[in-house]
């Protein structure tokens, strides 16, 4: 199998932008060790393509720390083509180069849901393909710090993935573009769930909301976002597995019901560019998956109705869930509602719970100062 490496990334004109291409890709080699992707296509805003989007570097790295965000996805309509990366939670990877050959992984985490066992973990199957894809003259030390909780909604694996290529790409003597990488991160999501969706992967490598125009090929579009809605999240502490998520998802639907999803998505796309916090709660309605994962989250919708009667301009499921997110024009409404959806997560299901709130991070993963954590 191989996949080209030779990504296009295309702009997306803004009234502020101007038409042009500030970005080649690295290289012409073809990834073999992965599955094939051919054509693979990531549109942009031309200034962030300047900025976020290049992993070369002035001086050879031997050691680095990276950490990647945890995202949503779905966020209501958009099932397996819509997510956007948060700014609490993530995962971080320390990478460096030993004289030793082969991948060399650790792990250290204060979640006991988190397996142990190396083979299955997803940051070191990614590391091992680009081990098996790049080739270099050195071995890798790899050592993830899981901090997030697996089967959350949030992206668990995804962030693991995209900080284990990210972190393994920079201490490369010759590092891949940022984007590049993202065939790689999507096989620890082939891994964990036995699906390479990118709602996940996409925004918490390239930050920002990204929408998955097509999977054959891979079309993925860093929307222009204004940044103007405030994400709730609530994490009920119980596990819902991607795979077993799926199993429940209906193989065919109504054409009526397709229809009133799509305009759906079509509102969620203008509603997070124009920074639309209505629009984009009124189209976080989800028509198709919601319906069939709901019983997977004891009082879902005790939780949405508390959410949208505290003012919750809409609220859906995060993912395959349990994560539960609502949208607020507020940073104050957003904490109004999330004490709604924790209080009755607490007294009428007795959960415990997490509670976050955020904008959406518009910078993905990203390399660790010295002494950060």
């Amino acid at each position: 199998m191989k996949v080209s490496r030779s990504i296009v990334i295309s702009p997306v004109v803004t009234p502020n932008s101007q038409n042009t291409m500030l970005l080649e890709p690295v290289g012409e080699k073809l990834v073999s060790g992965v599955r094939n992707l051919p054509g693979t296509t990531i549109r942009t805003p031309d200034a962030w393509c300047a900025n976020n989007n290049v992993c070369d570097i002035m001086q050879t790295l031997t050691s680095v720390m990276v950490f990647a965000p945890a995202s949503i996805s779905n966020i209501g309509p958009g099932f397996d083509v819509l997510g956007a990366a948060l700014n609490v939670l993530g995962d971080a990877v320390f990478a460096r180069r030993t004289k030793t050959a082969g991948i060399h992984f650790t792990m250290q985490t204060r979640r006991t849901d988190v397996t142990i066992e190396p083979e299955k973990n997803v940051a070191r199957h990614v590391a091992q393909l680009m081990m098996d894809e790049l080739k270099p003259e050195f071995g890798v030390e790899l050592v993830l710090d899981k901090r997030m909780p697996v089967g959350s909604g949030l992206g668990s694996s995804a962030a693991s993935s995209v900080a284990a290529a990210l972190a393994f790409n920079l201490i490369q003597e010759r590092p891949l573009q940022k984007s590049e990488l993202l065939p790689f991160a999507l096989e620890g999501e082939r891994l964990a769930s036995g699906s390479a969706h990118a709602d996940n992967v996409a925004p918490s490598l390239l930050g920002g909301a990204c929408l998955v125009r097509s999977y054959d090929p891979l079309d993925i579009i860093r929307l222009p976002i204004k940044n103007a809605v405030y994400w709730t999240v609530l994490y009920p502490k119980i596990v819902v597995r991607t795979e077993d998520a799926r199993h429940v998802l209906p193989a065919e639907i109504s054409l009526r019901k397709a229809v009133r999803q799509w305009g759906n998505v079509g509102g969620m796309v203008h509603g997070l560019i124009a920074g639309n916090p209505y629009l984009v709660g009124k189209s976080m309605e989800d028509v198709i998956v919601e319906p069939v994962r709901a019983h997977l989250i004891p009082g879902f919708y005790e939780i949405k109705y508390a959410a949208l009667k505290e003012g919750a301009t809409g609220c859906t499921i995060s993912g395959s869930g349990p994560a539960i997110v609502a949208a607020a024009p507020t940073k104050q409404k957003a904490e109004k509602i999330g004490l709604a959806m924790k209080t009755v997560c607490q007294r009428t299901v007795q959960l415990e719970s997490e509670l976050y709130i955020s904008k959406t991070n518009l910078t993905g993963a990203i390399r660790l100062k010295k002494g950060r954590s």
